[in-house]
């Protein structure tokens, strides 16, 4: 009886199939591209929401502290072809230009992907989809569907709804719960400011303290494209370093739908 030990058993002694062990590298390096462009998942839409949150803020500090600057309490004049144009800009920023970005951020999907050899899924298919549709419906002078029916009051009275809606489909593809949580932020806190919940929350807040009188009309009036300005910083650096900690560490071989 041998008992020396050296005799090698039959489970160690068998060897992988060379085509099986190909295949089996082959969904380990498919993993491990698909996790690389993952780690971005976060970081592009984040980024793209930060800039035009910023620009919309930007857009609406022209329109209350540059066309209306010259109009005080109770005064009123007729607008400038100009400042007509300009207004209408404003009115279909987030149709226009956040439509645009919406495919924006699905063309950086589809890129990322194929950059690193992990092909384009259906994030990418989502966010242009969406991107389109909320061009064409509410970035289109005279859409049927802008005005008329319950797609268009949604689209007035939260501009960002849809964009939301296609950035939280994305996120339940992809089982990320902090893109979601983002979306809801971005989305609620732009819509608050867009009905100009800000502004008279802190004028509220003033004559709660008694400052009501010490502190100016034109001020107060501010809130709302700061809390948007506000917000557009804090995307952009979330996205930045969601960005760096993702590219610091070894991404995670875990398949994602994103």
């Amino acid at each position: 009886m041998d008992t020396s030990g050296n005799a090698a058993s039959p489970a160690s002694s068998a060897e992988l199939d060379p085509d099986e062990a190909r295949r089996l590298l082959e969904r380990t390096e498919g993993v491990r591209r698909a996790a690389r462009a993952d780690a971005r998942g976060l970081a592009i839409p984040l980024l793209v929401l930060g800039v035009l949150t910023l620009g919309y803020a930007a857009l609406s500090y022209v329109q209350l502290n540059v066309i209306a600057s010259d109009l005080g309490p109770g005064e009123s004049r007729a607008a400038t072809p100009e400042e007509m144009a300009f207004g209408d800009l404003v009115d279909r920023y987030w149709g226009t230009v956040g439509a645009a970005g919406l495919v924006l951020i699905g063309v950086l999907f589809a890129w990322s992907r194929r950059r690193v050899g992990a092909g384009a899924r259906s994030g990418a298919w989502i966010a242009a989809g969406f991107g389109l549709f909320v061009l064409a419906t509410f970035g289109l002078p005279f859409s049927p569907l802008a005005f008329v029916s319950v797609v268009g009051i949604v689209g007035f009275m939260a501009p960002t709804a849809f964009i939301g809606i296609a950035l939280l489909l994305i996120a339940a593809r992809r089982h990320d719960p902090r893109l979601a949580l983002w979306v809801v932020v971005f989305g609620v806190v732009v819509t608050l400011a867009h009905l100009g919940f800000f502004t008279n929350r802190f004028g509220d807040l003033l004559g709660l303290v008694g400052l009501s009188d010490a502190v100016s009309v034109h001020a107060i009036v501010q809130a709302d494209v700061v809390v948007m300005a506000a917000l557009g910083l804090v995307l952009m650096v979330v996205a930045m370093r969601s960005r760096r900690s993702t590219g610091a560490r070894q991404p995670v071989p875990w398949p994602v739908q994103p």
